[in-house]
């Protein structure tokens, strides 16, 4: 009796862990409401940020569009290893956050914090076609 038990309650704790990871958000989705500027480079390297941006987003709507973009996004591993461009988020703290942007085959923008080790990001694909259509990514 306690065996199944046990074996039951290893098999929850899975199904569970699973699910939250799929539900998960992307980190400091609670600080967008603070984003000051976007600004968009050429993706050079894994792991490192290109600062040479070849686009600033600062207007009130553009700054929606990827605040909404990004609110949408939901862990799904997706092993990447070449992204399209780099993401620095300034806030008006003065802090800042940077992400590699990729997108999949399904055209969705798939999303990576330039550090971490391998958690990917996933914007539905209604937010990805607004997120595309503003950046240009092809």
């Amino acid at each position: 009796m306690f065996k199944q038990l046990l074996i039951i309650l290893v098999a929850l704790c899975l199904i569970a862990g699973c699910q939250q990871k799929s539900n998960q958000t992307l980190p400091g989705i609670n600080q967008l409401k603070e984003v000051k500027e976007i600004q968009i480079s050429e993706f050079k390297e894994l792991g490192s940020l290109n600062e040479n941006f070849k686009e600033k987003f600062t207007k009130k709507d553009q700054l929606e569009v990827f605040k909404k973009a990004l609110k949408s996004a939901k862990r799904q591993d997706e092993p990447i290893k070449i992204y399209d461009y780099d993401m620095k988020l300034n806030f008006t703290n003065g802090e800042d956050k940077a992400l590699h942007i990729a997108k999949n085959k399904k055209n969705e923008i798939i999303l990576k914090y330039i550090g971490d080790s391998n958690a990917t990001f996933a914007i539905n694909n209604e937010k990805s076609k607004d997120l595309i259509k503003l950046i240009n990514l092809k």
